[in-house]
């Protein structure tokens, strides 16, 4: 089982190293720090990095963990994870894709739908210290025993048949640990040589300038080195590009600035890819807090009208012998099973 964190959570036995502690009633202890090889090595472990895991837990019957030995693609145990940052996972030429945490969480409800209609499997875990820490029930379960397969905060999913990989987030980011983590993504971009990079994210609606209230309230982002790669093809879509604004409001003459308020790192991910020269692209969607499953579709169909993920198949009907096709791509999206909790669990019976 591969590890989660290389620190024990507060007051918890559940991480005790060697796998002893919690099932035999002792009070909890803090896992010792082994000298030699079978402790963390000397230096420390770097906050941060991809670890591939070996295979799905199936069952979980007792607190035991132990710390795995990375070995390629396969973990043994005995000893501490990678010192550095590294993504085994042969991912050179694929599409990389990953939401940012922004208002209504739009960006990952649209990842969410993309990993359960195209059925992706878990291949790793992206290990950080920039963010809350979390741990969960497989939230794409299907059947009975994948419910019982831990979720993180972070983890990485791919679908060698259409060269895709994603990177799901599912906790806030930690105050001040914003620039860390863009730092660690893009490194890590860069080392796997991916061919492009999509941001999915989401801005503040009542925040809109007056030019951006006009039209849909979808928008995209390229940087310089995805923008002459694709040449134009945005255009053929007839997609509308985010908007400039001024930098002091009510002032018209001065200069324009990029501005996503409620993007999360969405703008310091953009404008750190512009500068390395990154091939990134960012689309969002303008929304509000509340029930943003509609806006979770609007953001994944725009997505599947530039990579074609699935199929939209058209009812046809004919009125007035004209033939019309009538697409509803919503329904065509598979909804992930631990949507039935996004406002928690029903009412208490005794209420009533």
């Amino acid at each position: 089982m591969s590890r989660f964190s290389s620190e024990p959570f507060p007051g918890g036995s559940a991480m005790a190293a060697g796998g002893s502690g919690a099932a035999g009633g002792a009070p909890p202890q803090r896992p010792r720090r082994e000298e030699g090889g079978a402790g963390r090595e000397a230096g420390g472990a770097a906050p941060c990095g991809v670890h591939l895991r070996a295979r799905p837990c199936r069952h979980v019957r007792a607190l035991r963990w132990r710390r795995p030995r990375f070995r390629g693609l396969h973990a043994t145990h005995g000893s501490a994870a990678p010192r550095s940052p590294r993504l085994t996972y042969a991912s050179r030429g694929r599409e990389r894709r990953k939401p940012a945490v922004s208002v209504g969480n739009v960006g990952q409800l649209a990842v969410d739908l993309v990993i359960s209609t195209l059925c992706m499997p878990k291949v790793g875990y992206f290990y950080t210290d920039c963010l809350v820490p979390m741990v969960g029930n497989n939230p794409y379960a299907t059947t009975k025993e994948n419910s019982v397969e831990l979720s993180i905060n972070a983890e990485v999913y791919s679908l060698p048949s259409k060269k895709l990989v994603v990177l799901q987030i599912r906790s806030p980011f930690i105050k001040n640990k914003y620039r860390p983590f863009c730092q660690t993504l893009l490194s890590w971009v860069e080392s796997s040589k991916c061919a492009r990079v999509i941001l999915l994210s989401s801005s503040h609606a009542y925040q809109r300038d007056d030019e951006q209230l006009l039209g849909t309230p979808l928008r995209y982002l390229l940087t310089p080195a995805l923008e002459k790669a694709i040449e134009g093809h945005m255009q053929e879509l007839k997609w509308k590009e985010m908007e400039k604004v001024a930098a002091y409001p009510g002032i018209s003459d001065t200069e324009k600035v990029l501005h996503i308020p409620g993007g999360g790192i969405t703008k310091l991910l953009f404008t750190e890819s512009c500068s390395k020269g990154i091939h990134m692209a960012v689309l969002l969607k303008f929304c509000s807090e509340g029930d943003n499953i509609p806006d979770a579709f609007g953001l994944v169909n725009y997505l599947n009208e530039w990579l074609q993920l699935i199929e939209i198949r058209r009812n046809s009907s004919t009125d007035a012998s004209l033939e019309r096709e009538i697409p509803d791509p919503s329904s065509q999206w598979k909804i992930p099973s631990s949507w039935r909790l996004l406002f928690g669990s029903g009412l208490p019976p005794a209420l009533f």
